[in-house]
């Protein structure tokens, strides 16, 4: 893949994130580097995102190894936390304190925990959410800033599970595994064979009989169909969307869904820096690239209207920034950084929108 020469030379700290790397962790699968740290961007022992480490004036905090910590260190009488992918960790950000949590905790009388974690799946903002709640449990309010990505693997991903749905990493999860419990006699198989089959055969699981078959009666492995990628969506959609109903009702608290914003889908006249860096991605043979482009205006208004119609059923406050951009007019101004991620600009008229519903 080509190197990204206009992007960092008009946003040098993508270069930084693009550096981040992540690690694995069992259930939520991964998240970026624990203890990172540098001028952009600062992360704790899990591997999230500190509001404003390097710009905190108070010493003790660079000792700090947890955001859940932040507060002692901190005048605010309640704590929030913001849920999302790399939108809300704050890819795009110069700094920690331009990332839409740190805005907000800066804006109201309120701490907001940055739970944001790059290429997460809605499922796996709820799963992290629960796993820190030992963490959480005196949060007063909780804001997902999310929506790109789950529309994005449906249609980034060509094989995954229609009930579970797909993740950033679904591919080089499943071939991982496989390789990891084959014996020899399927792994030789696997090396000859495979090659040659143009579906995803379960190398585990497959028997002689249906190998045969599949190889020489030309016809697909019988366990292999086609996923209707909108029906899966929606119902993924309807499930995350009903466990933070749940967790909504059970915490007592409020909980805000803001459909974070989408060059594609705001009505918004590109900025010049917008523009050379978006036809310099499009250039790029890059899958991740060329898939955020395809998410076009029509694809978004099927996929927006179906979760404003689970929201209403499930009395979650649902806000879209796509509309707000759009009717705020700033043409020409520089909020995208790439086709995914806002600048300090974008964030902060995001955390403008959050702080009028909150």
């Amino acid at each position: 893949m080509k190197k990204k020469l206009i992007m960092y030379d008009l946003a040098p700290q993508m270069k930084v994130y693009d550096s981040l790397g992540q690690v694995w962790k069992p259930f939520i699968m991964y998240i970026s580097r624990p203890n990172f740290k540098s001028e952009v961007i600062n992360l704790d022992k899990f591997g999230l995102r500190f509001n404003d480490l390097n710009n905190n004036n108070k010493p003790e905090i660079s000792k700090n190894n947890s955001i859940f910590n932040e507060k002692i260190f901190s005048d605010k009488k309640e704590t929030a936390v913001l849920l999302g992918g790399s939108s809300a960790l704050g890819v795009g950000a110069s700094t920690d304190a331009s990332t839409i949590s740190s805005l907000l905790s800066k804006k109201t009388n309120t701490h907001f925990f940055n739970l944001g974690c790059s290429a997460f799946s809605g499922f796996q903002e709820i799963v992290l959410f629960q796993s820190m709640i030992n963490y959480l449990t005196k949060i007063k309010k909780i804001v997902i800033f999310s929506g790109l990505n789950d529309i994005f693997f449906s249609n980034h991903i060509s094989t995954y599970d229609p009930t579970l749905g797909p993740f950033y990493f679904n591919n080089e999860f499943i071939e991982g595994m496989t390789n990891a419990s084959l014996n020899w006699k399927r792994g030789l198989s696997k090396f000859f064979l495979n090659p040659f089959m143009k579906n995803n055969i379960n190398w585990n699981l497959i028997t002689k009989k249906e190998l045969f078959y599949y190889f020489f009666k030309k016809n697909s492995y019988k366990d292999l169909k086609l996923v209707d990628k909108e029906k899966v969506l929606k119902s993924i959609i309807k499930r995350n969307l009903t466990c933070w109903s749940n967790i909504q009702k059970a915490m007592g608290i409020k909980l805000i869904y803001v459909l974070q914003p989408v060059p594609n889908w705001c009505n918004k006249d590109l900025s010049e820096e917008e523009t050379k860096i978006f036809k310099e991605l499009d250039s790029l043979s890059y899958k991740n690239f060329q898939t955020l482009k395809s998410l076009n205006l029509a694809k978004f208004d099927i996929y927006r209207t179906y979760i404003s119609e689970i929201c209403d059923e499930l009395k979650i406050d649902l806000v879209d920034s796509n509309n707000y951009i759009s009717s705020k007019n700033c043409h020409k101004e520089w909020l995208f950084v790439d086709r995914a991620h806002l600048t300090d600009l974008g964030n902060k008229y995001i955390s403008e929108l959050i702080l009028s519903r909150l």
